[in-house]
């Protein structure tokens, strides 16, 4: 299956770089579908790194989102890890995903680090690590922070090279009162660094035969495994040769440049500047490949500047230029700083001023569940269609049928595309459907797909729809039930690029309650009971914080990591109580989806309350203890700076609705603690409002049983 698809390997530098270029220069863009594919949501800026280590600068003013400049570029972001390339068939293969086609290819996956032989069993039992991923080496270096003691065992670096000399130099200046370790060939480095690193009481070595604690590798770099089982002509470090035109040698169609790769016959040092000086004539010949017009040549310096930091507060740097060697005190190091705050600077996207007339417009319509119909509209128009019992007894499923005891349940879900990666998006609309069946508490047994997909060529609708239903199938596969059918129709409306967007997915999905057990209604609520919830909010929030360019490295990988992961396993642990302690634990439930938590809160407290007053008992209310709520890292800021979901006005009503009716009446009050604030309050309550795609659960149970579940879920309030 080929067809026109230009794909991007790597969030290196050349990458962003060429997506940057192509968002000033449109012309220079290929007229084709474009995807990238990178391991990370962000990228670190390698030269920035030890600053952040030395306290310089925090984490996020390095960070280079490559989502939000993919999304700007319109270009579809992948976040995946490459296992291996078939350049012959022209494949990308990843771990757990169809494989991707691609036209043209271009590989900019930088390097990984190498690791000896002698340390293979400490990084194995955790004890050392490489510094790439910078993310993940930075997680265990703050880790290490309790550990600022000369108590303590000391922490080791180990490397020759500039990049151990200068987080050396960083951690001294982070740690003040740790023993710290090179571990190095001393001969190896300039002898001034080394009297600088001995006046900063780093203890330099050639081996470790001593005690010590954590032990951070910087000991060179080496290409991914894929690499060395392909037909690739490679230099001795393993990486890729090209021409002069940056092609790689013999695959006219693959372009490499950066870390990964070197210019056949012109020797130079693994650096951020090649891969910064080569996006010109990449951008160019890339063009002028598709077209099949001649291409440039492009002619890398053989040597280039090279600036250590000794993060002593003076600025003081060591600036290497070939043999040259430089110690200053002050110019090179103020020299650094504005070459790297000015590189991290050109990707910081101009963040869109949304007023209240924009936010109507398509463009800027939240996806996800943020795309549902108000409830206002939905429950008007049911009651207008004489189907008010779904407005006036909602439940998250319906019984369809009942055999010899068995009930099966169903319900339907599905949006617009959330994201550009269409096994993504896949994934992420399944296992949002099947929280209607777990709110019921009923495990999936099958599921029915309904795809819409964009107008585009033959074989890249057929990529769409393959990667489509195999992100549906592994999330079916996973919970332990089957496609049991589906229907797919073609779009008439223009698809943009990326256009996976283009895609809409809905899904019926079916569960089977086994015999004996008893579903979880709306309408279970009882004076007395707890509520718990099983996740934080803020999803909502979230997508619309990126849909204005906002950087959210904090939030993206704990927001995606629920986005990705069952929650049935929560339904599972419930059902294993019950039968264990022989009682009922939930006298109601729901998922939290587009009407936010009050939205569907309301819904439980309404259902209760009118089957109570059928049976002649007293009404109910939900109070909610706002000290209690979870939001995901960064939500609270960015509802202090206004970011709201599209549909936050319409799931406003529902609070002020709730609000309007005297105290007695309402069917949700609020618990406010004097040492709080009115605008925290007021900023919790927006939470509640937010719309969440693969939200959390909400239980009302009998508090006796809370102590069964603490584990996996937390206290929101209780029923009065």
């Amino acid at each position: 299956m080929c067809f026109n698809h230009l794909v991007l390997i790597g969030g290196g530098h050349s990458n962003v770089l060429l997506m940057r270029k192509w968002l000033m220069q449109p012309t220079l863009m290929p007229n084709c579908p474009i995807s990238i594919i990178s391991r990370d949501f962000n990228l670190v800026y390698s030269a920035m790194y030890p600053g952040v280590i030395a306290g310089e600068f925090n984490i996020n003013e390095c960070l280079i989102d490559i989502n939000l400049l993919a999304n700007s570029a319109k270009i579809s972001f992948i976040k995946d890890e490459v296992t291996y390339i078939n350049f012959l068939e022209r494949k990308v293969l990843f771990n757990s995903r169809p494989y991707l086609n691609y036209s043209k290819l271009i590989l900019n996956f930088g390097s990984q680090t190498k690791i000896p032989e002698q340390y293979i069993d400490l990084v194995r039992n955790k004890i050392a690590f490489p510094i790439k991923p910078f993310y993940s080496s930075y997680q265990i270096i703050k880790n290490e922070d309790k550990y600022n003691s000369p108590k303590e065992l000391p922490f080791v670096i180990v490397g020759s090279g500039l990049a151990a000399i200068e987080m050396a130099f960083a951690l001294r200046s982070r740690w003040k009162n740790r023993l710290l370790t090179l571990v190095c060939d001393v001969k190896k480095i300039n002898k001034n660094i080394v009297s600088r690193l001995e006046e900063f009481e780093i203890k330099l070595t050639e081996r470790i035969d001593f005690n010590h604690g954590k032990v951070l590798l910087c000991t060179g770099n080496q290409s991914p495994d894929w690499i060395k089982n392909n037909p690739l002509e490679c230099d001795y470090r393993g990486r890729i040769s090209t021409n002069l035109e940056l092609q790689v040698n013999n695959f006219p169609d693959v372009f490499a440049v950066g870390d990964c790769a070197v210019t056949s016959n012109m020797k130079r040092p693994a650096s951020g500047v090649f891969a910064v000086k080569a996006v010109n004539t990449l951008a160019y010949n890339l063009k002028k490949n598709i077209e099949g017009k001649k291409l440039k040549k492009w002619f890398p310096q053989n040597k280039g500047l090279q600036i250590v930091k000794t993060f002593n507060g003076s600025l003081e740097t060591f600036s290497f230029f070939g043999s040259l060697t430089i110690n200053s005190s002050s110019f090179f190091g103020k020299l650094k700083n504005n070459i790297d705050k000015s590189f991290v600077k050109k990707f910081k996207l101009r963040e869109m001023k949304l007023d209240k007339k924009a936010i109507s417009m398509e463009n800027f319509d939240c996806r996800g569940c943020a795309a549902k119909i108000p409830q206002n509209i939905l429950n008007s128009a049911l009651r207008d269609s004489k189907l008010g019992r779904f407005a006036d007894l909602p439940e998250d499923a319906s019984e369809v049928i009942k055999v010899e005891g068995q009930v099966l349940f169903q319900s339907v879900d599905g949006f617009p595309a959330l994201i550009s990666d269409p096994w993504l998006n896949a994934r992420i609309t399944t296992l949002h459907a099947c929280s209607d069946l777990w709110a019921c508490g009923v495990r999936l047994s099958s599921i029915n797909v309904l795809i819409s997909l964009p107008k585009v060529e033959e074989n890249f609708q057929n990529y769409l729809f393959t990667h489509s239903l195999s992100g549906i199938k592994s999330v079916v596969d996973e919970l332990g039930g089957d496609v049991i059918g589906g229907h797919t129709y073609e779009k008439r409306s223009l698809s943009d690029n990326p256009f996976p967007l283009g895609i809409d997915i809905s899904l019926t999905v079916n569960g089977v309650m086994e015999k004996g057990k008893k579903e979880w209604k709306k309408s279970g609520m009882k004076s007395g009971d707890v509520l718990l919830m099983s996740r934080p909010l803020g999803v909502g929030i979230f997508f619309a914080a990126q849909m204005r360019n906002i950087n959210l490295f904090d939030s993206s990988y704990s927001i995606f990591k629920n986005l990705l992961n069952s929650q049935q396993y929560l339904i599972e642990d419930i059902h294993f109580i019950q039968n264990k302690i022989g009682k009922k634990i939930i006298n109601a439930s729901t998922d939290i989806t587009g009407f936010g938590l009050l939205g569907h809160l309301k819904e439980m407290v309404d259902a209760s309350n009118k089957n109570r007053i059928e049976n002649n008992n007293k009404k109910i209310q939900a109070e909610l203890d706002l000290s209690l709520f979870r939001a995901y890292p960064q939500i609270l800021e960015l509802i202090n700076l206004g970011i709201r979901s599209s549909i936050f006005e319409e799931n406003k009503k529902i609070h002020d609705q709730i609000i309007s009716s005297n105290f007695e009446e309402q069917s949700i009050i609020f618990v406010q603690h004097k040492d709080k604030i009115k605008k925290e309050f007021s900023e919790i309550i927006e939470l509640l409002l937010d719309p969440q795609t693969c939200g959390p659960l909400v239980i009302s149970c009998n508090p006796i049983y809370e102590k069964y579940l603490t584990k996996n879920w937390y206290k929101i309030g209780k029923v009065l």
